[in-house]
């Protein structure tokens, strides 16, 4: 009888402890934030060109989010023919790939100014806007 119950008595232990773990993987986890740094976003993509399959799957997420947040912007805006800020044209395919060697050449371009350092803690979004706005300028 003792035997039964040790062998019951394991496997509810080991899922506690297991819960516990994702319990405190939660609560101490750093929250999801659109509003990265440059310096952040630099940190995030090289820990994932590294092959951190969690930080490859938060820069995905963070790119895939940047390009969604374009095009929500970019699509209704033209057709309500309110002014933006950059024209993109509608050919031009917006996908992770393009996202992320825009953003690749816009680092770079900061870095050959010699400006990277000053700008490493502005927001990374504020990085994008202003670069999508000098790449694809809107006729006036």
């Amino acid at each position: 009888m003792e035997n039964r119950n040790t062998q019951t008595i394991h496997p509810l232990i080991r899922n506690l402890c297991v819960a516990a773990v994702l319990c405190v993987g939660v609560i101490f986890a750093p929250p999801a934030s659109a509003n990265i740094t440059i310096a952040e976003y630099m940190t995030l993509r090289a820990e994932a060109k590294t092959g951190n399959k969690s930080a490859d799957a938060r820069w995905r997420y963070y790119i895939i989010g940047l390009m969604d947040g374009i095009q929500a912007v970019q699509a209704p805006a033209a057709s309500s023919g309110v002014t933006l800020h950059f024209c993109m044209p509608d050919t031009l395919p917006v996908s992770p790939k393009f996202l992320d060697a825009f953003i690749q050449e816009a680092i770079g371009r900061l870095s050959a100014k010699g400006i990277l350092a000053e700008r490493i803690s502005q927001p990374m979004a504020l990085l994008v806007a202003l670069e999508l706005k000098t790449a694809f300028p809107c006729p006036e």
